[in-house]
């Protein structure tokens, strides 16, 4: 029985118009979402860990203040994962794994408040990002001092785990509707991890079925909103100037399009809306 609760840890802001073809011009606001996960044998994991305030200290100087201005961001102390998870009497060394979707500040802010966990992510994408410094660094939003030095150490790549090799009856419409390989990272099914890149070399989504027999996929960024997998909205073309690829993003923005279609009891959530912290059951 695997259970879940979702975190806002700050947000950060873009014009509306570029994240949904066809909206208005307005502010709209991304929090950026950690998911705490429950596995009866692997205990506490961490899907991302948000922002912290500091994204705010590796931001003051050129270039990644580039970063920060492209990318306003409002995170206090307080909406840390780490000080959220202390409200729910649990510590960080308590956090065993945390799965990194991929290697963005609104997804790796934290990170160097875990000393003991095991991070899981894929290989492409860390080595699309390790010897980056610099602007190269920004123009792949990406903050070298926010990877703990010891990260390599504490690493384990989802490629390196085995695929599935049995058809469960509540994941063959995602089967069907990606055609592409599932890591089963434990080995029991319980957590498959998909290829979802395209906003990000090597970026990852993750798949379990929580204590209510409910299928749960965290999307990550490969749809920003509900609204747009929903009413099959991609964003405006200006998006995908900062896309890693364009044509991996819209092909597998189809695919969450049509594997919504298909079965609308898959809950997919996305990491920057707000829709689904209205809808999701925390721990009991």
């Amino acid at each position: 029985m695997i259970t879940y609760q979702l975190f806002q840890t700050g947000y950060c802001t873009h014009d509306a118009k570029v994240v949904l073809k066809g909206e208005p011009s307005y502010e709209m606001k991304f929090p950026a979402m950690v998911a705490l996960l429950k596995h009866p044998v692997h205990g506490y994991i961490l899907f991302d860990t948000g922002y912290t305030e500091r994204f705010y200290e590796e931001t003051r100087k050129f270039p990644f203040s580039l970063y920060a201005k492209i990318t306003p961001v409002y995170v206090k102390a307080e909406e840390s994962i780490v000080a959220q998870l202390k409200k729910e009497n649990i510590q960080a060394d308590e956090i065993r794994y945390i799965f990194l979707s991929h290697f963005h500040a609104d997804h790796m802010g934290a990170l160097k408040d875990f000393h003991t966990s095991t991070f899981i992510c894929s290989k492409e994408a860390f080595l699309s990002v390790k010897n980056k410094k610099g602007i190269r660094a920004v123009l792949s939003a990406y903050i070298p001092n926010l990877l703990p030095d010891d990260f390599e150490n504490r690493v384990l790549f989802i490629e390196d785990t085995k695929t599935i090799t049995t058809r469960n009856q509540d994941i063959s419409t995602i089967v069907d509707a990606f055609r592409k390989p599932l890591f089963d990272l434990w080995g029991d099914g319980s957590f498959l991890a998909i290829n979802l890149s395209g906003h990000a070399k090597g970026q990852y989504g993750l798949i379990f079925i929580n204590e209510n027999r409910e299928t749960i996929f965290l999307v990550a960024d490969a749809v920003w909103r509900s609204r747009a997998f929903r009413e099959n909205r991609p964003p405006s073309n200006l998006a995908y100037l900062i896309m890693d690829n364009a044509r991996e993003y819209k092909d597998n923005f189809e695919k969450i399009v049509r594997l919504h279609s298909l079965d609308k009891n898959i809950k997919i959530i996305p990491s920057h809306c707000e829709e689904p912290f209205q809808q999701v059951r925390g721990f009991k």
